[in-house]
């Protein structure tokens, strides 16, 4: 049960501060401070639940971990509120982003118990997860403003793709070391044709998928087909939440980064 409070408080942190970190992608004077709300909204609420998440875990709710969860969401609060007044980003809306995005990296490497290497895979995998999670999102804005320039959308494009390079050489190394996970008769993880089924199913929906679709969207957004580029952001983010569930639980079960 603890680990699937982990996992649950996994993926509030990837869509709080997975996604908020990718807010500049679309210039706020472009899109209109609405899509800097909408967006700010998503992340309030992710942090919320990460921050019971927390609790239910059984950490203290005053401790350092909970206390920079509060003060990021604090911060995206009042970066919300902020844009009721103003479209493009001042001085103090900058501040307000810089906050929980810096303070997002500490809150990942104390969630992984201050261990380096568990650090960096994870935050590889809340960053990717909400860079797609992200292109959705700003895929949905152009219901609300046709007109505007397909540039975000390609921006947020090469950042997934960015991701996706950092993710398939990390996973390419671990695939070195799988060889006692896949051999026949093994008594490790849950079995051989699971452990192959696990890994397939990840490669497959986690990264392959995704990588495939990403090409059709980027087509789509250079076409100006948004609505379209959409559809196949939406599809990619339910395949990304997949792979992801798979990765992290045997992340959690049984230790692979994959």
């Amino acid at each position: 049960m603890s680990n699937t409070f982990e996992i649950a408080k996994y993926f509030f942190l990837a869509a709080g501060f997975g996604v908020f970190a990718f807010a500049p992608v679309a210039n706020s004077k472009m899109t209109g401070g609405g899509f800097q709300k909408l967006l700010s909204t998503t992340c309030l609420v992710s942090l919320f639940f990460a921050a019971i998440t927390h609790i239910i875990t059984g950490h203290s709710a005053t401790d350092l971990e909970a206390i920079l969860i509060y003060i990021s969401t604090i911060s995206i609060l009042f970066h919300h509120q902020l844009h009721n007044h103003y479209d493009e980003k001042n001085t103090a809306l900058w501040i307000l982003y810089a906050i929980p995005t810096l303070l997002g990296f500490i809150v990942l490497y104390l969630f992984q118990e201050k261990n380096l290497l568990n650090y960096l895979y994870v935050a590889s995998s809340v960053y990717y997860l909400g860079a797609i999670t992200y292109a959705m999102i700003l895929g949905h804005w152009y219901l609300v403003t046709p007109k505007l320039s397909e540039l975000p959308l390609k921006r947020a494009t090469l950042a997934m793709w960015a991701l996706i390079g950092i993710k398939l050489i990390w996973t390419a190394v671990e695939h070195t070391k799988l060889g006692p996970y896949l051999t026949e008769g093994t008594q490790l993880g849950g079995g051989y044709a699971f452990n192959w089924l696990m890994v397939i199913m990840r490669d497959i929906w986690g990264y392959l998928v995704i990588f495939a679709m990403s090409i059709f969207g980027w087509k789509l957004v250079c076409m100006r087909s948004t609505q379209s580029a959409t559809g196949v952001f939406y599809a990619m983010t339910i395949f990304i939440f997949i792979g992801e569930i798979i990765a992290i639980y045997l992340f959690y079960t049984y230790g692979l980064l994959l």
